[in-house]
């Protein structure tokens, strides 16, 4: 019976990692040739292009964040399964509004809707980490569905892009429909509901400080995934500029800019299943602030480094060393989480993460105008401030060990 148990809750995070990574994949596939379409459909000026482009690279993960909390609460009352079919297949039908478009306008309908049912992602935290997968288990199912976040993030682009240069670029919007039907059908099939959606006795879903969550804990965790995220997102906008001062030929901009993000992303998956297993046997809270301490100093070596190899050198350790952080604070929050309201209260995680890698490019970019580098001076700071949280508001005792 324990057997077939826990082989049930290791299929349902297999299930709830290839919904994040489809959905995922619907929301980044279309971000490298979206400026390029806006002009296809008749935006010929290059800056009223770029504008374009700008808006609808970022209302969809905006969206995604600030809506993040109503699906897991949702979900909470309505169960899992039904909410992750709904949003998955509203995400899928989305992107064939974008494929048939005449107009930007078109694609804007297509990346707001694609935004405001993007609250799967803390929704497949919910599904894989319930109630069967107590513990350390439940740590290994989150290091998962980040692993699958951090990679659909990564690489939806650079597939995509690869599509729509040998396909077309509406061939691609298809292809990202596909993806997030496919993984409807699977969840459809394969995903056995941890829980019987809330009877009317819990509808009122119990709010985070039931069983123990102090307010304060709670708000340190927010703040924690929420700059673990803007941290590992500020310097993408930067990378074409820091690279050209290294030395890289204006031509082989793209092509390195491109390894680089993929080295790290790569890095950061691993990371993130890493850290996920060793949460499992390791507290958290002491996990965290080791992967802190570690992503600060990689911040500093990037401020300092001058050469487009040794950066890359270090790209890859700050993320196998950051790319876990996420993972960390989910399975920290986890162990304390009411039952009741365990959608609900890893959407306000999950949409506060969202958020922060949301507005993490413009303000970097911001701050790179008094020089590259202090965007990792920033960095470190940010480093500096999260340890002293960790270790002064996230320890105590786990609720559900």
């Amino acid at each position: 019976m324990a057997e077939a148990a826990r082989s049930r809750a290791e299929r349902n995070a297999n299930v709830a990692a290839l919904m994040t990574f489809a959905a995922f994949l619907g929301l980044g596939f279309a971000l490298p040739f979206l400026p390029l379409f806006v002009q296809e459909l008749g935006v010929l000026d290059p800056a009223d292009a770029a504008q374009w482009a700008g808006v609808l690279i970022g209302v969809g993960p905006l969206l995604a964040g600030f809506l993040a909390p109503f699906w897991g609460g949702l979900a909470d009352r309505h169960g899992y399964k039904r909410i992750a079919l709904l949003a998955l297949t509203a995400i899928g039908l989305a992107q064939v509004v974008a494929s048939l478009a005449h107009h930007p306008m078109h694609v804007l309908v297509s990346r707001v809707l694609s935004g405001l049912f993007g609250g799967v992602g803390p929704l497949g935290l919910a599904m894989a980490s319930g109630s069967s997968q107590k513990g350390g288990g439940a740590s290994r199912a989150i290091g998962k569905i980040q692993a699958a976040q951090i990679l659909a993030a990564g690489f939806g682009p650079l597939l995509g892009g690869t599509l729509a240069s040998y396909l077309g670029i509406r061939a691609a919007f298809w292809a990202a429909s596909i993806s997030c039907l496919v993984a409807a059908l699977v969840v459809f099939v394969f995903y056995t509901e941890d829980r019987p959606a809330a009877t009317a006795a819990h509808k009122e879903a119990a709010p985070p400080r039931a069983e123990g969550l102090t307010g304060a804990f709670f708000g340190a965790l927010v703040f924690l995934v929420f700059f673990v995220n803007f941290a590992s997102r500020s310097f993408t906008p930067i990378l074409p500029a820091q690279l050209g001062s290294f030395g890289v030929a204006h031509a082989s901009l793209a092509l390195s800019t491109g390894i680089l993000i993929s080295v790290y992303s790569i890095a950061a998956a691993v990371s993130s299943f890493g850290f996920g297993r060793l949460a499992a046997t390791v507290d958290p809270v002491r996990l965290v602030s080791l992967s802190l301490f570690l992503s600060l100093l990689a911040a500093l070596a990037m401020a300092r480094m001058a050469t487009f190899g040794g950066f890359l050198g270090i790209a890859l350790v700050y993320g196998l060393v950051s790319g876990g952080g996420l993972t960390l604070g989910y399975s920290i929050g986890s162990r304390r989480f009411p039952e009741a309201s365990r959608g609900a209260s890893f959407g306000k995680l999950s949409g506060a993460a969202l958020i922060g890698g949301a507005i993490a490019p413009a303000f970097a970019a911001f701050v790179a105008r008094s020089g590259l580098e202090n965007v990792y001076w920033m960095n470190a700071l940010i480093y500096l401030v999260l340890i002293a949280t960790a270790i002064l508001f996230l320890r105590g005792p786990a609720i559900r060990a």
